[in-house]
């Protein structure tokens, strides 16, 4: 099995599921009658989940890019079946997305954008989990510090997301906050911010790598 083959087809789901964000922004002709200033004010909620969505993409990006360079050194028939279910899923966040956009204030549309987003967030962390405990997959060589951070990171969006799905019949804006707590957290580079987390709670996440 050539993983290299699944990562050009993974990269390649992720640029068209990308660009495809776009295509909500669509405008009628002058012929319409309605002022272009009113059609802009129109777009904004469009605009705004596109800006999310594709920050929420990036995420997923640099977290499969990282799964596959620091844990998946070479793939088996369940591994490429588990990424295509993402991908599959994955494929889902424009029309996710479309439907926030074209419904902002309906607790039922951020339902749906938050259960496309905690399908992704679960299918990385089984993604991880089979890559650990298969006898196939080459892990021997990750530190178990390096496991427990991932772990973490990984396991945070289907939390938050699910929390922010039940609190859609409390408070929109809470929800939405739950949402993006996990993208913004794992959109900060490097360990810096596990590591004060592990100092500050006086957690353990196991002996540091030589160097760090």
């Amino acid at each position: 099995m050539n993983k290299n083959r699944l990562e050009t087809l993974s990269d390649g789901v992720f640029a068209i599921v990308m660009m495809v964000l776009i295509f909500d922004f669509r405008l009628p002709g002058p012929h319409a009658g309605v002022a272009l200033a009113q059609e802009l004010q129109r777009l904004i909620p469009v605009f705004l989940t596109y800006a999310v969505s594709f920050i929420v993409l990036d995420m997923f990006w640099v977290a499969h890019n990282a799964l596959f360079h620091i844990f998946i050194k070479n793939v088996n028939r369940i591994m490429i079946q588990l990424n295509m279910t993402y991908l599959a899923i994955l494929s889902f966040v424009p029309f996710s997305a479309h439907v926030v956009g074209a419904y902002p204030h309906t607790t039922l549309a951020i339902i749906v954008y938050g259960f496309n987003i905690f399908l992704l967030g679960i299918m990385n962390y089984a993604m991880l989990r089979y890559a650990l405990a298969s006898d196939e997959i080459d892990t021997a060589h990750v530190s178990s510090r390096t496991i427990k951070k991932a772990t973490i990171r990984m396991i945070m969006t289907p939390i938050m997301t699910a929390l922010g799905m039940v609190m859609t019949f409390v408070s929109i804006p809470t929800a939405l906050f739950l949402y993006a707590f996990p993208i913004c957290f794992n959109l900060i580079p490097g360990p810096g911010v596990l590591d004060w987390i592990e100092k500050r709670f006086g957690l353990d996440f196991g002996p540091r790598e030589p160097g760090k």
